[in-house]
């Protein structure tokens, strides 16, 4: 009995071994299409990824979390950064310090509105950052951008609160670039109304800005930005502008005797009506600025009896709030036998903003030459009956 009961515990033992031996052998072989297959994905997207981050240069890797390359789509390659990635810090730091920002050529712009622009006229992006990836779907890119590969890519997706907070805005739309400052092509647009807009002393970013936006919208054929005006690429100058600068020719740094053969009615915008004693007004008193002294003698007209269409093309020199108009601008109009052109106001309201004074002149001048053209089309149609 003993003998048989040794027996049957060895053959069991060895059918448990057995049934567990191909259990085993199962599913090894069965592994490779169930789980070995995910496993082996990911091992290769790792190692693809490892391989994508190998190929960008040394001194990159360590702020690039993954490397994301151009889908079927036609969405760019793209690097994702780190929180505490180098990159973003280290490129804005060179592009708001003033003398990195000028021996780089570079500009930075915010919002997809403005970045859109300068793509549409062509100004060069060297980095691009984002947030999400639907804020950079929403730009019309060239398809050399598109094309780029993950190595020379310049689109980088960080998190939001890192572009939050090198952004000048309150709420950023978490998409920033730096472009290559353009050069402007000079030549004049057509259809543009022979109106010349001359800016003089006006350095408050915002203000500028908000004229070239203003004059660009009359279809002006070109803006001059004499020496004193504050930098035409400056970040609030740009987002004033909204676009202004990629749409309208714009020569800046000018110096008057630049303009010695430049022709046609020369008008200043100056509220001084008549000449005022400043020696006698204490320091607190509120002066417009627009009534300083005027230091050459010009003849002075409301701006509505002005015959803007009497020499064409039409200069306008306008003055910054601070500052107002130039001694040299003064001498520039005499010497044109320029008129000085009052815009009058009521309640007591003494001065108006720079880019609101130049929208009236401008759209003013702007009528009285489309009454011009009309005027002119219904003496064709009248000639062509008779």
């Amino acid at each position: 009995m003993k003998a048989i009961t040794c027996s049957f515990s060895v053959n069991f033992r060895r059918a448990v071994c057995n049934a567990a031996a191909i259990r085993a052998y199962g599913s090894d072989v069965k592994r490779p299409d169930v789980k070995d297959s995910g496993l082996q994905k990911r091992s290769d997207k790792k190692h693809s990824n490892e391989d994508s981050l190998n190929s960008i240069k040394p001194h990159m890797r360590s702020g690039i979390l993954s490397v994301v390359e151009k889908d079927n789509s036609g969405f760019p390659s793209y690097l994702i950064l780190k929180e505490t990635s180098p990159l973003l810090s280290q490129a804005m730091m060179d592009i708001k310090n003033k003398k990195r920002r000028q021996q780089n050529s570079s500009i930075l712009l915010e919002g997809k509105r403005l970045i859109q622009d300068a793509l549409n006229a062509g100004v060069k992006p060297k980095q691009i950052f984002f947030s999400q990836k639907r804020v950079l779907e929403n730009l019309c890119l060239p398809e050399e951008l598109r094309d780029l590969p993950a190595t020379s890519t310049i689109f980088y997706k960080a998190p939001y609160k890192m572009i939050q907070l090198f952004s000048e805005t309150e709420t950023s739309q978490g998409i920033m670039g730096i472009f290559e400052i353009p050069t402007i092509d000079h030549r004049v647009r057509k259809n543009a109304f022979p109106i010349t807009v001359i800016c003089d002393n006006i350095r408050e970013p915002g203000n500028l800005g908000a004229v070239l936006r203003t004059v660009t919208a009359v279809g002006a054929s070109q803006v001059i930005l004499m020496k004193g005006c504050t930098n035409l690429w400056g970040d609030k100058v740009l987002r004033a502008g909204c676009g202004a600068h990629f749409r309208m020719k714009i020569i800046s740094d000018v110096s008057w005797s630049f303009l010695e053969n430049i022709k046609g009615q020369v008008c200043l915008a100056d509220n001084n009506v008549s000449n005022i004693d400043y020696s006698n007004i204490d320091e607190d008193t509120n002066v417009n600025v627009f009534r300083k002294t005027a230091p050459i003698e010009l003849p002075i007209a409301p701006y509505y009896e002005i015959d803007y269409c009497k020499t064409i093309p039409l200069i306008l020199i306008i003055g910054g709030e601070t500052h107002g108009l130039s001694d040299e601008g003064y001498e520039f109009a005499r010497s044109r036998k320029g008129i000085r052109i009052n815009i009058p106001l009521e309640n007591g309201i003494e001065s108006l903003n720079s880019a609101t004074a130049v929208g009236i002149l401008c759209f003013e001048a702007k009528k009285q030459m489309l009454n011009l053209i009309r005027s002119g089309d219904e003496i064709d149609k009248i000639e062509q009956v008779y």
